[in-house]
């Protein structure tokens, strides 16, 4: 239960990998603000208030600064490929501890959080 002040992206995979393909530029934009903003959330990869309180969508559009419609089809088809899973504690992504694992391994060599 922490924040972070980085998030890992995969350099190859995300050039050349299903992302790239299935959404589009600016979709792109949008999946890549969803990490950050898993990241700088209280519970890993989800994205809730610290009562585990799903954040409404307006607000993450606004955090964003991006439109509803540009919003709702990344996360549409985010949830239609299986990277995100939205319930009632908020928004998850699926395969976070694959992807950041390296954050828990490195922590002891940084310095305070």
């Amino acid at each position: 239960e922490m924040t972070r002040k980085w998030i890992k992206l995969w350099c190859y995979e995300r050039l050349h990998g299903s992302v790239s393909y299935q959404l589009t530029e600016a979709e792109q934009s949008i999946w890549d603000k969803f990490l950050c903003l898993a990241g700088l959330c209280k519970y890993d990869g989800l994205i809730a208030d610290n009562d585990r309180r799903p954040y409404p969508h307006s607000f993450i559009v606004h955090e964003f600064h991006t439109t509803e419609k540009l919003f709702n089809s990344t996360l549409a088809k985010c949830t239609a490929e299986g990277r995100i899973i939205e319930n009632a504690e908020g928004i998850r992504i699926t395969n976070w501890d694959r992807y950041q694992s390296d954050y828990n391994r490195q922590k002891p060599y940084r310095k305070t959080e």
